[in-house]
């Protein structure tokens, strides 16, 4: 990474101080002439105060220096490219302002600018890596990805480990999830330059990618030894705990990086994971509410927040973050099959037809048919009921159990068809098959006013052994 704007500066101003000291010591070395030291007391005193009143001017390129570091304290960015047009003829080929001045067209995304002022200072020192190092990180920024190998590969060949594009090049594997190899860029960074702590950062990263978890904690702990308030670093620590199954310390390590960094999304939803493994449901809760307040539009502490009031039985709450799930990202689809069971709780049949449809076009399941069909037949809509399972006839395998299930909800009651039926899934391998057409058997008796039969097949389906089907949650309710 090239040197910071601020760190660049300081040396140029420090510079720029030196000589100007300079310049003061060698004015005041001169003895006093005869004129003064003949002159009586009072008039010596009062010439005293006269040269304290008056200090002396800065030279150009010093008070070209002070406005520009003023400038940039106040993140005056462009103000600062702008004072550039009044830089003094002593300061115009000095290398390290036109470097300075190339790293503030890229903060400006002036990346064609920056170039330019990068290509002036190689036209002076063909070799200077600076430079090099930012026309890389602007042909990156423009994706102009030949003109970005090209300088990428000349830096290379001339610095191997140098840090800057080393990094660049294990952040574009990290994008790409390509995390051994990023980790490889990482320690080559580091072998340039071993205090970078974004190398450092990034090596421990990619190895807690890696499942590497001894070198990421050992990596974080190195960056925290330097610096205690590092937030990420705290967070990562955190995470690595609660990976151990200690929670109460990754709880400790996140609180220390909130402290740091009190609005970041991402600490307060790992927060809310670590409470809610310590069974504080409700304090969980708050920090995943904390985390939505930071950020209205993401979906995830909604999501959070849903399945915690979920699992609680606080449906309405559950149901209202699966509605803000929904807004939020609408290509989440989980969130339409909870959002469907809940509506279908509460006898919102026509929004839990609306949800169940909406997750039926992500996973065309015969089951969600099905459940549709049981909502419109709840509204006293047979006729829509039977279109819907009708259409879902003509998709299915005609010798299949999902077909007959199917044909029966739809077709007047047969008793052969259901002793067949019976048979057929009493039959079914699979667990999780048979579990959801004990369901369904249920749910046809129960849409019948068949209430003990329906009750029979619900106490079947609940005294399954972990269920791995949305149904059981419905059987349960309808043994309530």
């Amino acid at each position: 990474m090239i040197k910071t704007i601020k760190s660049k500066l300081l040396l140029i101003l420090t510079a720029a101080a030196l000589f100007t000291t300079t310049l003061f010591i060698s004015g005041c070395a001169t003895r006093p002439s005869a004129e003064t030291q003949s002159q009586p007391e009072a008039v010596k005193t009062e010439a005293k105060k006269e040269t304290k009143k008056k200090e002396p001017e800065d030279p150009p390129n010093v008070k070209f220096v002070k406005q520009l570091q003023a400038m940039l304290e106040k993140g005056d960015t462009k103000g600062a490219i702008a004072h550039f047009d009044s830089i003094p003829s002593s300061l115009k080929d000095d290398l390290e302002l036109k470097n300075l001045l190339g790293a503030l067209y890229y903060s400006d995304a002036q990346y064609d600018n920056a170039i330019a002022t990068a290509n002036e200072v190689l036209a002076i020192d063909s070799d200077n890596m600076e430079a090099l190092e930012l026309i890389s990180m602007c042909n990156k920024a423009k994706g102009d990805k030949a003109a970005y190998k090209a300088t990428t590969d000349r830096i290379l060949a001339t610095d191997p480990y140098n840090a800057s594009v080393n990094i660049q090049r294990a952040e574009e594997y990290a994008v790409n999830k390509k995390y051994k190899l990023a980790r490889d860029s990482y320690k080559k960074a580091l072998r340039g330059d071993p205090e970078n702590t974004d190398a450092l950062f990034g090596y421990a990263q990619m190895s807690y990618y890696t499942d590497d978890v001894k070198t990421a904690g050992e990596t974080f702990q190195q960056i925290l030894d330097k610096d205690p308030e590092n937030a990420p670093a705290l967070a990562y620590m955190g995470k690595l705990a609660y990976e151990d199954d200690n929670y109460l310390r990754a709880t400790k390590y996140v609180q220390q990086a909130i402290k740091q960094d009190p609005y970041n999304y991402d600490y307060w939803m790992d927060y809310g994971t670590y409470l809610r493994y310590q069974g504080k449901f409700d304090d969980a809760a708050n920090a995943w509410k904390k985390a939505t307040e930071l950020d209205p539009s993401y979906f995830l502490a909604y999501a959070y927040l849903a399945g915690n009031y979920d699992d609680l039985g606080k449906w309405d709450e559950a149901l209202e973050n699966y509605h803000k799930v929904i807004e939020t990202n609408p290509k989440y689809f989980y969130a339409y099959e909870s959002t469907a069971i809940l509506e279908y709780r509460a006898k919102n049949y026509e929004n839990a037809i609306k949800y169940f449809s909406k997750t039926y076009e992500y996973s065309p399941s015969y089951a969600y048919t099905l459940m549709i069909a049981a909502c419109y037949f709840k509204l006293n809509k047979p006729l829509q009921a039977k279109d819907v399972l009708t259409k879902q006839l003509k998709k299915l395998d005609a010798a299949s159990n999902e077909y007959a299930l199917v044909r029966f909800f739809n077709d007047p009651y047969n008793r052969n068809a259901e002793s067949n039926l019976v048979q057929k899934i009493t039959k079914e391998t699979n667990s999780n098959n048979r579990g959801k057409m004990l369901f369904y058997m249920g749910l046809y008796y129960e849409l019948n006013k068949a209430e003990d039969l329906a009750r029979e097949y619900y106490a079947k389906v609940t005294s399954m052994k972990a269920p791995m089907f949305f149904e059981y949650r419905i059987a349960e309710w309808g043994l309530q």
